[in-house]
């Protein structure tokens, strides 16, 4: 840890790793909720969906509305102003009655989220040495992956116990641990950079083959999110009356599969190259896929297990070829496809709950499945490209 931190200091760096960690426990942290708050509000399941959906959409426009607030502030700041007011609006959020209040709160935690998230990201690359720059941010996108998904975990072990508010109460707290932290990172004056305009993103996507690349993140986050979004519906109807903590452990095969991160960069030498890795990992989710028509828990087990699987293997390797493969500047190409990728995210948490409510099964299945074959053929395609 201390020589991947070379450049930022021990304690500076476990700060920032902290504060994305609890950052992504807040912002998943309810997702295994979603059934108890259908019951609690009385909505249907594609209302309580929006729950998680108006939480993960701004982490799409972030790059674009965050760009210009670190122009006028330094990273130390902004992470604590958005982790105070984040703080305040889930312990509102845990006293609330009403489900469109509910639902506003929410969404203006999850403008917040994104400002911690981009701030930590941004804090890492201004002052970490160069040549550790890569072995940081692997730590960062562990760190995050570990927050989102013992957050999932967690949440559904602790409502079991309580109740659903009081998961809210302890995200709101987590989120408040960050403040008296903040002592250890170093002030900054704020970080001069360009900000997003509709030429930037075509000087990225204009670039042969690229455009095709950068799509298989965001087509695969697009299945994996709304895999994650309808377990705990999916649960309550193959085994109803499940406690929260069931729902919970449904995440714990995808906890695993974080580890995958770790060790992407062997898995990507035995396979030969990194777009094999993004290959197989594409391949295992589309298969993965099909355990749905399984109407079974176990069934539902292994295809989180699947899904993630390929999904971590696509997350850890692809952002690396892309930011190879572009000619445009760096902070440019990782912004658009950040936005690709969370609004892809946002889109996954909706509209495949639609069509599961309304038509089932089948349908839903035939939505992830186009998603996950074109990230397949592109992904295919790619290999003989570069």
């Amino acid at each position: 840890m201390t020589k991947a931190s070379a450049g930022l200091g021990t304690k500076e760096f476990l700060v920032l790793l902290w504060a994305a960690a609890v950052t992504y426990t807040s912002l998943y942290g309810p997702q295994p909720l979603l059934s108890t708050i259908r019951q609690y509000f009385g909505v249907s399941s594609q209302a309580a969906g929006l729950v998680m959906t108006l939480a993960v959409l701004p982490l799409g426009l972030a790059p674009v509305c965050y760009g210009y607030v670190l122009n006028l502030c330094s990273t130390r700041r902004l992470i604590a102003v958005a982790s105070a007011l984040a703080a305040v609006l889930l312990f509102c959020s845990a006293a609330c009655e009403d489900f469109l209040l509910f639902l506003v709160l929410r969404c203006l935690s999850g403008l917040l989220f994104p400002a911690v998230m981009l701030s930590v990201m941004t804090h890492l690359a201004v002052h970490c040495a160069p040549e550790r720059l890569q072995t940081v941010m692997v730590a960062y996108s562990t760190a995050t992956l570990i927050g989102a998904f013992v957050g999932r975990i967690g949440s559904g072990l602790l409502a079991s116990l309580t109740e659903w508010h009081v998961c809210l109460l302890v995200h709101g707290l987590l989120m408040a641990s960050v403040l008296p932290f903040l002592g250890c990172l170093r002030s900054s004056a704020p970080v001069r950079q360009d900000v997003f305009s509709p030429r930037h993103v075509l000087e990225v996507l204009r670039q042969p083959g690229l455009a095709s690349l950068m799509l298989i993140g965001p087509l695969c986050i697009f299945g994996h999110a709304s895999v994650l979004n309808l377990a705990p519906f999916r649960m309550t109807e193959l085994l109803p009356g499940v406690s929260e903590g069931g729902i919970g452990l449904v995440y714990l095969p995808a906890f695993v599969c974080c580890l995958l991160g770790v060790f992407s960069r062997k898995i990507t030498r035995l396979l030969h190259g990194e777009m094999h890795n993004i290959r197989l990992g594409t391949l295992l989710v589309s298969l993965s896929a099909f355990l749905l028509l399984i109407p079974s828990p176990v069934a539902l087990f292994l295809v989180v297990l699947g899904i993630t699987c390929g999904f971590v293997l696509v997350y850890t390797t692809l952002p690396g070829v892309v930011n190879r493969v572009s000619r445009a500047r760096k902070s440019m190409t990782n912004g658009v496809y950040l936005s690709f990728y969370y609004l892809s995210a946002a889109l996954g948490t909706w509209l495949p709950l639609q069509l599961y409510g309304h038509f089932g099964v089948p349908a839903y299945l035939a939505c992830l499945l186009c998603a996950f074959f074109l990230a397949l053929f592109f992904a295919h395609r790619n290999i003989r490209a570069l």
